[in-house]
């Protein structure tokens, strides 16, 4: 934003910073959270791949150490329970997870690991085991002796011999799996299925279902090779929780980026620094324009007036950045170094103005109430020639109303010889107001209504009862914005006390001012 359009809007760039903030922290807020589900979701991804691969070769390990066991053990079935018990013992002992090892001759388990001899149809103990083949692996609720713990039987066939060889029974523990996905930083794994043929078992139930029955959504299957197991792991790569910390630390972070913005806006468009750094770089300078009597169309003072040329912005209307010091509370500041301006050109308008000669100082009404108004009037005074100047402090009419002790501050301002003037009569909301409860010296009448002059509007007839109300009053008048000869020429016929406009001359330097009152002819 220029420095010209912050200082005319001096509310709208704080609204307009505050939208852009809040326009980059959704952006911001959106972005985080897109970047960081994704590498969330590509993180869990990762990890339940990495889960995945870990389980699959873990199981995979398992079945065939067990199942190269098992071969070993055939050769048992050519002995009677007497002989192979023990050695069928104390290979159950030493194998993970293995609740016992039966032997099968003719599909009648006839040695157990766990009670030795036996005669029980395999049938009776595993119904849906198919012992006429090579290999097979059946789940079931629980056997003849544990009916209450899930089982898994595997069956390997000895070579050459129908329906003999080894049958396995284990026991199915999740709690391994559990501490594993633990250790693997996978606690939020939704769970883990086995499923063999139409049953299957989960980390959530104890009991053995129908694996039909089981729900697929978030899930995925993972057949181990060679095995008729199937893995079904539960659990969501982008969970609630995620989605939960990534909102809540994108509403942080994105809170910090927002206020962060709107404060490197306001600081780097803060037309208040621009403003202090140009009376500190005396990019502030005064223009004078002449005031002319009436009577003797001579020049008998002048107003002063501040400008700022900005290096980069150039010059800047006094209406914008007087009206933005009064806002932003720098009109004091600002007041402060017009006088001081003022007094550096006093030498040299001394030489071009004759002892009397009016200078009018515009003033912030806000100034009355600052507690070092007094002080900054009385050095402001000591800085001119001692006598030569009748200083004229013009109070703009808007606002004159709210402060309260103007009345005294008037009669102070009286007291040290300085005259007071109502700026832009007519065109506040209260101008009889001031009238009636303060003792004015000039009345100043706006340029609006000299402009009527001449054209029939509905304003012209005002500017006529502000003339009279002036005579009846014994004001002092100055009217400014004289263009034309006409306008001047009424407004003389009308009493007006002294002319100010282009007619006359632009606002100039104090050596252009210099210049224009040598050649100046009435």
């Amino acid at each position: 934003m220029r420095l010209k359009t912050a200082l005319m809007h001096t509310v709208l760039p704080k609204r307009r910073y505050l939208q852009r903030s809040l326009l980059f922290a959704s952006l911001f807020f959106l972005l985080f959270n897109a970047v960081t589900l994704w590498l969330i979701y590509q993180a869990n991804e990762h990890r339940q791949q990495r889960l995945i691969d870990n389980l699959v070769s873990f199981s995979t390990r398992y079945l065939q150490d067990l199942q190269k066991n098992m071969a070993d053990l055939t050769t048992l079935t050519q002995f009677p329970c007497s002989l192979a018990q023990a050695t069928l013992t104390q290979n159950a002992a030493f194998t993970r997870g293995v609740r016992t090892y039966l032997l099968v001759n003719n599909g009648v388990a006839y040695c157990s690991s766990a009670t030795g001899e036996m005669e029980k149809p395999l049938a009776s103990i595993y119904p849906e085991l198919q012992a006429s083949q090579p290999e097979d692996m059946v789940l079931q609720q629980g056997t003849y002796m544990v009916p209450e713990k899930p089982a898994v039987a595997v069956w390997i066939a000895a070579p050459s011999q129908p329906q003999t060889g080894v049958l396995a029974t284990l026991d199915i523990n999740f709690g391994a799996y559990l501490l594993f996905t633990q250790a693997q930083g996978q606690e939020e794994t939704g769970g883990l299925a086995l499923i063999i043929g139409p049953h299957a078992l989960t980390t959530r139930h104890d009991v053995v279902q129908a694996a039909a029955d089981l729900p697929r959504a978030g899930s995925r299957d993972i057949p181990l090779p060679n095995s008729p197991i199937v893995l079904r792991l539960y659990g969501v790569s982008l969970g609630l929780g995620d989605v939960q910390i990534s909102v809540l630390a994108g509403l942080l972070l994105s809170s910090l980026v927002g206020a962060l913005s709107y404060y490197l806006m306001r600081v780097r468009h803060s037309a208040d620094h621009e403003m202090l750094e140009g009376m500190r770089r005396r990019q502030f300078h005064m223009a004078y324009q002449p005031v002319i009597d009436t009577r003797s169309q001579q020049v008998a003072g002048v107003e002063a007036l501040m400008r700022w040329q900005h290096p980069r912005e150039g010059n800047i209307p006094p209406d914008v950045f007087i009206s933005y010091a009064e806002a932003q509370g720098l009109i004091v500041l600002l007041t402060r170094h017009l006088f001081g301006l003022i007094a550096q050109d006093a030498p040299l308008l001394r030489e071009v103005l004759p002892v009397g000669a009016k200078l009018a100082v515009n003033l912030s009404p806000s100034h009355l109430t600052d507690p070092d108004f007094e002080r900054d009037v009385e050095h402001f005074i000591s800085c001119l020639p001692p006598g030569y100047f009748n200083v004229v402090f013009e109070i703009t009419e808007r606002g004159m109303v709210e402060t309260a002790d103007a009345l005294e501050k008037f009669d102070w301002l009286r007291r040290q010889g300085i005259e007071i003037a109502i700026d832009d009569f007519g065109t506040g909301h209260s101008a009889l107001i001031y009238l009636e409860k303060f003792h004015l010296d000039f009345l100043k009448i706006d340029r609006g209504f000299v402009t009527t002059i001449g054209r029939q509007t509905v304003t012209a007839p005002v500017l006529d009862t502000v003339l009279n109300l002036t005579r009846e009053l014994g004001l002092k008048t100055v009217a400014e914005g004289v263009e034309t000869p006409q306008q001047a020429h009424y407004l003389r016929e009308h009493g007006v006390t002294y002319l100010q406009g282009y007619l006359y001359s632009r606002p100039l330097t104090a050596a252009g001012l210099k210049e224009f009152v040598t050649h100046y002819h009435p």
